[in-house]
């Protein structure tokens, strides 16, 4: 269930909290890092719900401002209220005058406490100030168009973006839930005590493991953990268990978050823990090979992964001409950020990968890319973006397909060394202070200051792979940082635009091979 969508319930008077629910006790800090990690899509726990508790065990709503007379079906909080009740204080009501509320600054993608302003109660855009990103209340996230009017109409586009994903990924965010219903209140009591005398909600992926995946093992290995242990020679990188149990469902037919289990033998999960392994590995020889993502951590969203995964199991030997239709559906759906968000859209994917026709399968995901025309392809290198970001990851992915060699050696840098500590350390500034666009990173695994890097490299062909050519490289020397950047735009933009355009193909036809054609025909 998205948060969007929770906070609805709640303020439709839906969400109740009963009276044996213990007192509030999170801090300030406490509520920040529940925002924070679903801005960044970490896992947050189970809560658990009592579906239409029978009248006298109905609890007090949630929003204490709720209508008495609540339609449809109502919903008992067993395990979770601080979470929905910071959501709820966070998202669905505007904080009073002098109350500690939660903002977002941009500019350090952190989530801060403090009273908010009277233009701040009152939505008014805030004033821009030397390019600042000025910091957002988290109330005006929910709801799409209040955070568009609160965006400063002269705010650079790039910069607005930064706001509308922040809103995107919060509304869309998906909650795990488990609902029971026809229970008496002693056994809500119980199960009540044992979740918070046991620690942690467990996570979907963890209790598959516990439950059914502890028992298939292989060389000391078990569980989703095998799926990564039979992927390691591809060097791809480790794909998170999360994902690994959606690729399950997928290749299984479940619907993705639907899986129980508890309903599995150990035949039938080691079956599938194969058969997710074959159907991933097809799927991470296309992104390397076809689509050129060399990594997952330049893959700039989870769906395609578990989409592609979906397809191969289907369709293990798809015709050239839908492995080139298929390449511009992925870069066609990333580019135009339509391949991540809420669990629906992944599994619409699921399903259309699943046709039983290959042709109607690659169509019915191109159709999901919209207009291809519609694309913007023109991506500036000097754009704030972080890598954190699924625009900055493509940005990184473009530019290894530069092949950049190491300043310091001249060799080609090693994509799987590259990760070994993640994303956020690959990209160095090279002037401090100076734009945080890609224009002034690095792409480098060396401890050395990059301008140092830059300034003391003698090879010309491997400055060149970074975008850096002789005359850039002389007015980083005498500090004429316009006009580095200048120059190092100049070169990097175009490979952008070129990789780009090869991967999505805007101008060609998508219509499928000519033997298909005639085949369907026939």
């Amino acid at each position: 269930m998205t948060v969007e969508r929770v906070i609805k319930l709640a303020s439709e008077g839906r969400l109740c909290m009963p009276s044996f629910q213990r007192p509030l006790r999170w801090e300030a800090s406490d509520r920040r890092e529940l925002l924070d990690s679903i801005y960044r899509g970490y896992p947050v726990g189970t809560l658990l719900l009592w579906k239409n508790a029978p009248t006298g065990s109905a609890g007090r709503p949630l929003n204490a401002s709720a209508p008495e007379q609540v339609q449809g079906e109502r919903y008992l909080v067993v395990d979770g209220q601080q979470r929905l009740t910071t959501l709820w204080d966070a998202l669905g009501r505007k904080p009073a005058p002098r109350e500690g509320a939660l903002v977002f600054d941009m500019a350090n993608e952190k989530f801060l406490s403090r009273p908010l302003s009277r233009e701040e109660l009152d939505a008014a855009p805030p004033a821009l100030e030397d390019g600042a990103l000025p910091e957002v209340p988290v109330y005006l996230l929910l709801d799409a168009a209040s955070l568009s009017e609160w965006v400063p109409h002269a705010m650079p586009r790039e910069q607005k973006r930064l706001y509308f994903e922040l809103g995107k990924r919060i509304r869309e965010y998906t909650l795990g839930f488990y609902v029971v219903a026809d229970a008496e209140i002693d056994a809500l009591r119980h199960v009540f005590d044992r979740i918070n005398t046991s620690g942690k909600s467990m996570r979907r992926e963890e209790v598959f493991d516990a439950l059914i995946g502890s028992r298939v093992t292989e060389d000391g290995i078990a569980g989703l953990a095998l799926v990564n242990a039979r992927l390691s020679d591809l060097d791809f990188g480790r794909i998170d268990p999360s994902t690994i149990l959606k690729v399950l469902e997928a290749v299984r037919g479940t619907r993705i978050g639907r899986l129980d289990p508890r309903r599995l033998d150990v035949a039938a999960a080691e079956s599938d823990l194969h058969r997710t392994a074959t159907a991933l590995r097809a799927a991470i020889s296309f992104l390397r090979n076809d689509a050129h993502v060399p990594h997952v951590e330049v893959c700039p969203y989870e769906l395609p992964l578990v989409v592609l995964a979906r397809f191969f199991d289907k369709h293990p030997s798809p015709s050239e001409r839908n492995r080139i239709l298929l390449r511009r559906w992925f870069w066609r759906g990333s580019i135009g950020e339509r391949l991540g968000g809420a669990s629906a859209t992944l599994q619409q994917h699921v399903d259309d990968a699943g046709e039983n026709d290959e042709d109607q399968s690659i169509r019915a995901l191109l159709r999901r890319t919209g207009s291809p025309r519609e694309l913007d392809l023109a991506w500036d290198v000097t754009q704030d973006v972080g890598l954190n970001a699924a625009r900055g990851v493509m940005f990184l992915c473009a530019l290894l397909d530069g092949r950049p060699r190491d300043l310091e050696t001249g060799e080609q840098l090693a994509v799987t060394e590259l990760f070994d500590r993640g994303r956020t350390e690959l990209l160095r500034p090279i002037v401090r202070g100076a734009r945080v666009g890609v224009v002034n990173k690095l792409l480098t695994r060396s401890g050395k200051n990059a301008r140092e890097l830059i300034l003391d490299c003698a090879d010309e062909a491997a400055l060149f792979s970074h975008g850096i050519d002789g005359g850039a490289r002389e007015a980083l020397r005498r500090s004429d940082v316009d006009e580095f950047f200048a120059r190092r735009s100049a070169v990097l933009n175009p490979r952008l635009r070129a990789f780009f355009e090869r991967h999505t193909e805007v101008e060609r036809d998508d219509a499928p091979s000519l033997s298909s054609m005639t085949r369907r025909s026939a």
